[in-house]
């Protein structure tokens, strides 16, 4: 769990601007290595000698013995270069971003006066995870995940908010249960009093589901909406197969969609038996 850390003063002024209420939760930018400020320069030159003696041992195979072999490790050094720049570690400016996340919505400082806020009542979400896998023969072994989340304030301005971040397993769901908690109880009672909610290829009312051009799929016919590697599969009751299937990543403020497709489905009748999904 991170730690909450005083926001910058112009990060703050916009969080006052918004009404966001308590600072929650800080994320930093993700490090190959904690390293402290005052051994950066050490970090540097030893990263710098590290790639100059790959790609200068590249070139001495490739010239006295054969570019076959020299190639692999002048790859491994443009590699090497390429995350270096990239590094937070290095570059100060990247070191400096900031994640908060606070009561009533979130702000995200990108550095040099660059800032982006919204209020969970008011964003819109997409989310998207990656769970990367070793496969051999018939056995698959978990090799990490990425994570890109999307937010996209009132009047159209957006930020993509990536790995780049420590923790996304952390900040992640807890962004997608703030802003369900913010919207779900109000797009259930606009359901519930006999509007229709879109989410993206997805619509609801109180007859039931629709997605694309398969028509409308009554409540008591659903046995399932649920999320698997990262696909929205819709299940018709006594049929094999799915009814229905798309990408979780098209699918705006998701959590709340599901929450709200959830009582639909199982004839809660009271805005109070919203359930909470997120635990």
């Amino acid at each position: 769990m991170s730690v909450p850390d005083s926001p910058s003063p112009e990060a703050a002024r916009l969080a006052v601007r918004h009404r966001l209420g308590r600072l929650d939760h800080t994320f930093a930018p993700a490090k190959e290595l904690d390293v402290r400020e005052g051994l950066r320069g050490l970090f540097l030159a030893g990263s710098l000698l590290g790639v100059a003696c790959l790609a200068t041992g590249g070139v001495l195979l490739g010239v006295h013995v054969s570019w076959a072999f020299g190639l692999y490790p002048l790859a491994v050094a443009v590699l090497g270069a390429g995350a270096l720049v990239n590094s937070p570690n290095v570059r100060k400016g990247l070191g400096g971003r900031r994640l908060y996340l606070f009561e009533a919505g979130l702000v995200v400082d990108m550095g040099r006066g660059r800032l982006f806020a919204v209020r969970w009542d008011q964003a819109v979400l997409y989310q998207e995870t990656v769970r990367h896998v070793i496969r051999y023969k018939d056995t698959e072994a978990p090799w990490g995940s990425t994570h890109a989340s999307t937010l996209v304030a009132p009047g159209g301005a957006r930020i993509q908010i990536s790995d780049f971040f420590a923790g996304h397993g952390t900040w992640a769901p807890l962004i997608s249960e703030a802003v369900a908690r913010a919207q779900a109880p109000r797009v259930w009672q606009s359901v519930r009093e006999g509007r229709r909610a879109a989410h993206g290829p997805f619509v609801l009312d109180v007859t039931g589901v629709a997605a694309g051009r398969g028509g409308v799929l009554p409540w008591p016919e659903v046995e399932a909406i649920d999320v698997h590697q990262g696909v929205v599969v819709v299940r018709r009751r006594g049929h094999p197969g799915t009814w229905a299937s798309v990408q979780s990543r098209t699918v705006p403020n998701l959590l709340a969609f599901l929450t709200v497709a959830s009582n639909l489905r199982s004839g809660a009748t009271d805005a109070t038996d919203v359930t909470d999904v997120t635990g």
